[in-house]
């Protein structure tokens, strides 16, 4: 399971978090011949995700469960390329997460036949994706063995070719798209006002409040923009509403960052002293999030005789 920490991933579950976000969006890369055979507007979101660990500074995921015209069940799977060039093996990837929600849906008790993915690729990246999407060009010319091939082909979502004219006609989604395909960009902060105007005769609606939020957060996370360039746009832009949403989350994005130097503290003195940390114990860590807390366990990780007191005097401490 991919941890949603790295800043793209928040960021693109956050976009695509509401039902109407989500179906414009692949009413937008779904082709319309692909489309009729679908209700995109009843899909459902799932929590699920399926990237390796290893991998989920590069990729991210979303699965949304939708209905055919028939009324199958099927899925849409979007995976997030958001860094790097190009991947050649992506089919492969996509095939390995697909057979994992085949799986997951025969250990839920499958009835009938296996549903159908539609495979869907956003790529955010300065060059034009020029991989095949069809999962048979990752092998040799098969000649008289072509029916021993699996095949599928992936929808393809390059931001990197994406104008105006091809954005949806919808404020927080552009908003969104343009932010996914420009974050790296050199000239990100002089277009910054361009991408975030499009919210501005809608900040009244708390979904766009909300959205502005994320925004900010991903605009922090991911760019060398400090905090006076940011609060400056924001604030010239959205006016006092602009400005309360911006303290809010950069004493959001503070709290975080002190939280985290706090957990690394404690996780760097248990590594000094005694070397292997169990998986339980980094496990808990993780979880906790109170600065208070985390200043007790410093001190018992500099103080205690060994692993197992600490793990006592942990279990003390949250229970």
């Amino acid at each position: 399971m991919q941890d949603v920490s790295n800043p793209h991933g928040k960021f693109i579950r956050n976009l695509l978090s509401r039902q109407e976000t989500a179906s414009l969006f692949f009413k937008a890369v779904i082709p319309e011949t692909n489309q009729k055979f679908l209700d995109i507007t009843a899909l459902e979101i799932s929590k699920d995700q399926f990237v390796d660990d290893d991998l989920d500074h590069q990729l991210s995921d979303m699965l949304f469960r939708v209905y055919r015209t028939d009324l199958t069940p099927a899925y849409i799977y979007l995976l997030f390329q958001h860094k790097g060039n190009p991947e050649p093996l992506m089919s492969y990837l996509l095939f390995r997460y697909m057979e994992r929600i085949w799986e997951q849906t025969i250990s839920q008790g499958l009835i009938g036949h296996m549903p159908l993915i539609i495979p869907v690729i956003m790529y955010n990246g300065s060059k034009k994706w020029d991989v095949s999407k069809r999962f048979t060009n990752l092998f040799a010319d098969p000649k008289d063995l072509s029916p021993f091939l699996p095949d599928f082909q992936y929808i393809m979502c390059d931001l990197s070719q994406y104008s105006e004219k091809d954005m949806p006609d919808n404020s927080i989604l552009k908003t969104g798209m343009y932010l996914l395909k420009s974050i790296h960009d050199n000239d990100f902060q002089d277009k910054l006002p361009l991408y975030l105007n499009h919210l501005k005769h809608s900040l009244e609606n708390d979904n766009t409040k909300k959205f502005l939020s994320y925004a900010i957060e991903y605009i922090c996370s991911c760019t060398n923009m400090d905090e006076q360039d940011i609060s400056s746009v924001i604030e010239e832009l959205f006016s006092k509403t602009g400005k309360e949403i911006f303290g809010n989350v950069y004493e959001k994005l503070f709290q975080k960052g002190v939280t985290h130097q706090a957990r690394d503290a404690i996780i760097d003195a248990l590594t000094v002293r005694f070397e292997d940390i169990p998986s339980k114990i980094l496990d808990i860590l993780y979880a906790i999030n109170e600065i208070d807390i985390l200043k007790i366990l410093h001190k018992q990780a500099v103080t205690s005789i060994d692993i197992d007191e600490f793990d006592e005097v942990l279990e003390m401490v949250l229970y």
